[in-house]
């Protein structure tokens, strides 16, 4: 089937794991890879630019959204137990975990999972409280990581 016959897929319909603990959220935002590249230019070049190269590669910050549920402090638990080392294997503080986001097409079936290796929490944000706005209450917790790897199914 030609490219022109499908429709992409919607990103509504998705699935997070942090270290194998399901959390489901509102909006993921940083599934960004990217390389630094290099630039360079001898004296003695024919032309009057430089040549680009790939360098190394650029790991980035990984945001994670959702509403706040009464009873429900699954971020902040995971939060407190990657930091504090309240982890059942005993980590020390900070150490890095793996975090996999799938996103999945109507029925439910994976499309595309990214998987982020070497991720580390470094922000939980417990949102903004407005007395005159209509609004639900979010919590926020962000991870730098080491890499994302893309598995298309």
């Amino acid at each position: 089937m030609a490219a022109r016959d499908k429709f992409p897929v919607p990103k509504f319909v998705f699935e997070v794991s942090i270290d194998g603990t399901a959390i489901p959220f509102q909006e993921v935002t940083g599934l960004d890879q990217e390389y630094e590249f290099l630039e360079y230019r001898s004296g003695v070049d024919a032309e009057l630019t430089t040549r680009k190269r790939s360098g190394l590669y650029k790991s980035g910050q990984v945001t994670f959204k959702k509403g706040i549920f009464k009873g429900d402090s699954d971020v902040w638990d995971l939060f407190d137990k990657l930091l504090n080392g309240k982890s059942d294997n005993h980590r020390a503080e900070s150490d890095p975990i793996d975090i996999e986001v799938t996103l999945m097409d109507e029925a439910s079936e994976p499309v595309v999972t990214w998987r982020i290796t070497g991720a580390v929490p470094v922000k939980l944000t417990n949102g903004d409280l407005k007395s005159d706005e209509n609004a639900i209450a979010i919590e926020q917790i962000d991870f730098v990581y080491q890499r994302i790897y893309s598995e298309y199914q």
